[in-house]
């Protein structure tokens, strides 16, 4: 690239988020990675990527990391809103502070973050894009997230509304990833693999590869885009 474009990765320390960060770095953008907690897989970036940290169901931070991103390399093109938490628990022990947590990092961050973006790009007579991560299963939930799976699903909605209202400026699209991150569930993943259409689980590059197509893809707008090897046909 000419001129380095600059995407904003939320979570992207590790999981998903840093297979993100070193692949668009190896893109040839430059990348700022938020992190919350876990910031020390992230050190070794290079000199195009930094590191910004905030707790962004904390609002008085949520209102200042954007700024933060854009003092790195003086701008920002692309978000991907990727921070996420997945807690396993049922209606019943669904509480009040656990419903607000993840409607605050899945609807309430992604939301303000993209608005800031928007006013930016604005403000620089430029264009950009956000990639929202969902999860294909808010097709078919299961009754142990109930809160997340309600959050996820608040999300897609959100995409496809500021698609409208935010273009021609930005460009909001959603991945909904499927079986990629095994995180020790062996059984689960097994049964997957003999259940998808493809007949195998998948991995963080099938994600990351989908990502990079959507940050380039110009004509492409409120658009879901389920990697999930034919999960939602089950």
């Amino acid at each position: 690239m000419e001129t380095k474009q600059v995407v904003l990765i939320t979570g992207g320390a590790k999981r998903l988020g840093l297979a993100m960060a070193q692949h668009l770095l190896g893109e040839g953008y430059r990348v700022v990675i938020h992190c919350n907690m876990s910031c020390s897989e992230a050190k070794a970036l290079g000199d195009d990527g930094r590191i910004v940290q905030a707790n962004l169901t904390n609002r008085e931070e949520l209102q200042t990391i954007f700024s933060k991103a854009v003092d790195c390399f003086g701008r920002v093109d692309h978000l991907i809103n990727n921070a996420s938490v997945f807690p396993s628990l049922s209606i019943e022990e669904t509480t009040y502070a656990l419903w607000d947590e993840v409607m605050a990092l899945h609807n309430t961050a992604p939301f303000f973050l993209s608005r800031a973006l928007y006013l930016h790009l604005r403000e620089r007579g430029a264009t950009g894009s956000v990639v929202n991560m969902v999860d294909t299963k808010i097709e078919a939930p299961t009754a142990s997230r109930s809160a997340y799976y309600i959050s996820k699903g608040a999300l897609l909605a959100q995409t496809k509304t500021l698609a409208v209202s935010l273009g021609p400026t930005l460009r909001v699209n959603a991945i909904s990833p499927g079986a990629v991150l095994n995180g020790g569930d062996d059984a689960y993943f097994a049964k997957m693999a003999e259940r998808l259409p493809l007949k195998h689980t998948g991995s963080a590059p099938d994600i990351v590869q989908a990502v990079a197509y959507l940050l380039r893809a110009t004509f492409v707008t409120g658009v879901e885009l389920a990697v999930d090897g034919g999960q939602r046909l089950l």
